[in-house]
């Protein structure tokens, strides 16, 4: 186990590093919105098949990675009920957080880069 001051430091790296990937996630969202924007607009309120599925599956990816990320978090934050001082509780939320954010960030990524194409 690390020295506690080494451990802060890395605790605020991490903490660094997922407000930065956070942050990093932005374009890809930004890209995918307007695209699925833009091909909803040209549809103009009457969608195709392709529109129609296009549509129930942003809906649905966005139910299954807030749910598969709220499940990760929860799992993390069992080890909150064991953490020995407040720097190792932060460690937990950390680690919390980036398990949150993993499926999201996993299916936005791979949304970009299918509407790229």
């Amino acid at each position: 186990m690390m020295h506690e001051p080494f451990e802060f430091l890395e605790l605020w790296r991490r903490q660094a590093a997922l407000a930065g990937g956070f942050a990093a996630l932005a374009p890809a969202a930004g890209f995918v919105v307007a695209t699925r924007l833009a091909r909803m607009a040209v549809e103009g309120g009457q969608p195709s098949a392709k529109g129609a599925s296009e549509a129930q599956r942003m809906l649905s990816e966005k139910v299954a990675a807030a749910f598969e990320g709220g499940v990760a978090a929860s799992r993390v934050m069992a080890g909150l009920a064991v953490a020995a001082g407040p720097v190792a509780a932060a460690r937990v939320m950390v680690q919390a957080g980036e398990a949150a954010l993993r499926p999201s960030a996993r299916r936005l990524k791979a949304n970009a880069r299918r509407l790229a194409r």
